[in-house]
């Protein structure tokens, strides 16, 4: 049986829902779980994003991924197809905010071109392709590709910078109070600091493309009640679910 471990961050809305169906599943006991509030081990382990599952400590899986796939994994049975490599690592950017940040900061793909980045999003330990192949096509690609892709990285970055600010504020953040939050200048210096550990991840020259930062603000203003609601909703949901708490308590993650 194949050693499966998970790295989870407990407000993590996949890593809720993984944890919910392997609960569900009676599967808990047959994977490894792990906490990205002490990054030692997310960094060790290249943990682009959450969860990261690893099969025999390859990358496996991460976000998106449905709750059923990764009960599929604990359970051995993993039988599917990765269609579109290409897709399912773009796919991966988009859902991982650090990798995003990181894209949409230097305007450019070649800082997130990481094997274990791409072994994640094509699940290469279980589906055999090779992520050396994947990073190859996207990189002969990049320039289309992140064009086609920057407005989707922008919206989801906008996504999470409100719900960092709702838990900057202690779950008390309305539409008024993300709007007032959302200048081109605060918005430039989340982005900066999203993209990097220390000075790790920054350009060479890391001044934010004005252009860019401007129109993640305006994103923000345009959509902050949408965005407010959405995020409270998710992280409500996360953090009033006394079972799934329990069940970290259980294992010594919360």
């Amino acid at each position: 049986m194949a050693r499966v471990r998970i790295l989870i961050h407990p407000t993590c809305a996949a890593s809720y829902e993984a944890v919910k169906r392997l609960h569900e599943e009676g599967l808990l006991g047959r994977v490894e779980l792990a906490s990205t509030t002490a990054p030692g081990e997310a960094m060790r382990r290249a943990a682009w994003s959450v969860p990261w599952v690893l099969v025999d400590g390859e990358p496996a899986a991460t976000d998106p991924v449905e709750p059923a796939e990764v009960a599929e994994i604990a359970a051995g049975t993993w039988a599917r197809r990765v269609e579109d490599p290409v897709a399912a690592f773009m796919s991966t950017v988009l859902h991982s905010a650090y990798a995003a940040a990181v894209a949409y900061l230097h305007g450019s793909l070649e800082p997130v071109l990481d094997p274990a980045l791409a072994s994640a999003a094509a699940r290469s330990p279980l589906s055999g392709v090779d992520p050396g192949s994947v990073l190859e096509e996207v990189r002969s690609r990049a320039p289309g590709l992140y064009e086609e892709w920057e407005d989707r990285l922008m919206r989801a970055l906008g996504i999470s910078y409100a719900r960092e600010a709702w838990w900057a504020s202690g779950g008390a953040l309305d539409r008024d109070g993300l709007r007032s939050l959302a200048t081109p200048e605060a918005v430039g210096a989340w982005l900066v600091a999203k993209a990097s550990i220390g000075r790790t991840g920054l350009p060479a020259k890391p001044m934010p493309r004005r252009e860019a930062v401007e129109r993640l603000a305006g994103f923000i203003r345009r959509g902050a009640a949408g965005l407010v609601s959405r995020v409270r909703r998710e992280q409500e949901t996360i953090l009033r679910d006394e079972e799934y708490w329990a069940l970290l308590r259980e294992k010594g993650l919360a």
